[in-house]
């Protein structure tokens, strides 16, 4: 054992004598730096090139020209380096240099024109959507656009495109995307019910075309959407109808002004009717579900009254006629524009602005007029009731302290509902706690609909077709009306169950398809 003590004590004697030796002889030496530096000049002209891409191989770091056309590259390792400078429609250039220790390595690039492309693009394939011929699928309003343009010279960059054809009958198409380079393109906002023809055309540096044969596709029927609103977009207020999906939301009118309060027709829901503005007035107009075939109703006698901003008119209950305030005269018409008359006038210093028309009055079958008349100032405004002929006109909601608005019956014609803001009082026309109230017809039982949630001012309600909720419009108190937010809500004819539809929408209507 001993001798083992004594064999192990030599050993570890020697190790600590080598690493004694090889600390004082290490054999790591630093690293060497130089650096490279340069200028880029084109053939054609001589003048400096701004933009040039510089890199080295073996990698170090990649830089760029500046305006003098100048680059330079700090701290290199020394050794051997190819240094290459590219520039889009250039041909690329590579110099080889040494780096060597604490040294500058300078150098000069002379790039030319790279030679146009002698080949012409092949032919392209296109890849979705398949061609009516192979899938007759109907696809959304957004349609992704996809092909190949097969092999070209190496280098070649091909630019593409897009020209889309609104059925056959259009020759020349819209090119509705030029020269990108991607193969893929989503064209949006298409019509329902239509089939579209699309093509691409390729070219490469030289301008040599290709053009793509003419694939078709069709788009889904167009939707049947319960909600209409308006949409304040861009200056201009148009109406839209919706199904609460986004596909789906789809813009009616386009006139260049404003298109206001939509009111499906009863019945067969067949035509809306709106107000638009026309030589200075307002007037009423019809439009299919789809926004086409636009008729004006209204001809020598428009919507005119106090503070009427259009939504003075209400269909009758069998959807034949239109009923609308003309000054202090309540007016009824054909929708065809036809027959116009006058029913009733208002009360001494007031005029008609809003109204509803109802068949069913106290739950029993009986039509009924519900109007609210004007005064000069905007919070000056009663309710009546009266039969469809004008006759027997009677006081409902006297001239209260608050603004009055927007009066409408309830589903069985036992209640009216409509906006009161009794807490202030405005020239303008600006509210700060409308709220949504409903009254027995016969002037009991005032209820408060919009409850202890609410917030900024509810306005324009309205009941579903079936009744069995009510529409209404939210607007946030900004102090100025061009700045409120607007959303569209929906809830129980009680007030319970307070929910949110529409983000940026007023003067709602909905109907059961």
């Amino acid at each position: 054992m001993k001798k083992f003590y004594t064999l192990f004590g030599l050993f570890f004697v020697f190790g600590l004598f080598m690493f004694v030796i090889s600390c004082n002889e290490s054999t790591v030496e630093p690293d060497l730096y130089g650096s490279i530096s340069g200028t880029v000049k084109a053939s054609s002209d001589n003048l400096p090139m701004e933009g040039v891409t510089i890199t080295t191989n073996p990698g170090t770091t990649s830089v760029t020209t500046n305006a003098d056309g100048e680059f330079s590259i700090e701290k290199v390792l020394v050794g051997d380096y190819s240094v290459t400078a590219t520039k889009e429609d250039y041909s690329s250039q590579s110099i080889n240099i040494k780096v060597t220790e604490n040294q500058n390595n300078s150098m000069s690039f002379l790039l030319t024109v790279a030679p146009l492309d002698a080949k012409i693009p092949d032919d392209i394939t296109y890849v979705s959507p398949a061609d009516i011929e192979d899938d007759q699928s109907k696809l959304s309003t957004e349609v992704e656009l996809k092909w190949r343009n097969g092999e070209t010279e190496k280098g070649d960059t091909l630019r593409f495109d897009v020209i889309l054809y609104e059925g056959a009958d259009d020759a020349e198409g819209t090119k509705v995307v030029s020269n990108i380079l991607d193969t893929t393109y989503t064209v949006k906002n298409l019509k329902f019910e239509t089939t579209y023809l699309w093509k691409v055309v390729a070219r490469n540096k030289e301008l040599d075309e290709v053009e793509g044969k003419k694939w078709r596709f069709a788009t889904e029927d167009f939707p049947t959407n319960p909600y209409l609103f308006v949409k304040d977009t861009l200056d201009s207020r148009d109406i839209y109808s919706w199904d609460l999906k986004e596909n789906h939301l789809v813009q009616l009118t386009d006139g260049g002004g404003d298109e206001l309060h939509p009111s499906i027709m009863p019945g067969g829901n067949s035509r809306i009717a709106y107000s638009a503005m026309k030589d200075g007035k307002f007037h009423i107009f019809t439009m299919d579900l789809k926004g086409e075939n636009v008729f004006q109703v209204t001809g020598d006698k428009a919507i005119e009254g106090n503070h009427n901003d259009g939504g003075g008119f209400a269909w009758s209950p069998t959807g034949d006629q239109l009923m609308y305030g003309h000054h202090n005269e309540l007016r009824i018409i054909n929708q065809d524009g036809t027959g116009g008359r006058k029913i009733a006038n208002a009360p001494e210093n007031r005029e008609f602005t809003q109204m509803d028309w109802t068949y069913q009055f106290n739950n029993h079958s009986e039509e009924k007029i519900v109007a609210l008349a004007q005064g000069d100032q905007p919070f000056d405004n009663e309710i009546y009731l009266m039969n469809p002929d004008g006759s027997n006109m009677t006081l409902l909601v006297d001239n209260l302290e608050g603004t009055l608005s927007n009066p409408q019956f309830s589903f069985g014609g036992d209640k009216v509902i409509f906006s009161l803001d009794s807490l202030y009082e405005d020239d303008r026309g600006i509210q700060k706690d409308a709220r949504i109230y409903s009254i027995n017809v016969d002037g009991t039982g005032w209820t408060d609909l919009s409850g202890d949630d609410k917030t900024g001012n509810d306005l324009q309600a309205r009941f579903s077709e079936s009744g069995e909720k009510i529409i209404f419009m939210n607007a946030s108190n900004s102090g100025s009306p061009e700045n409120e937010k607007r959303t569209i809500w929906t809830m129980d004819p009680d007030g319970s169950n307070r929910e949110q539809l529409i983000f940026n929408g007023e003067m709602p209507d909905w109907y059961n398809p």
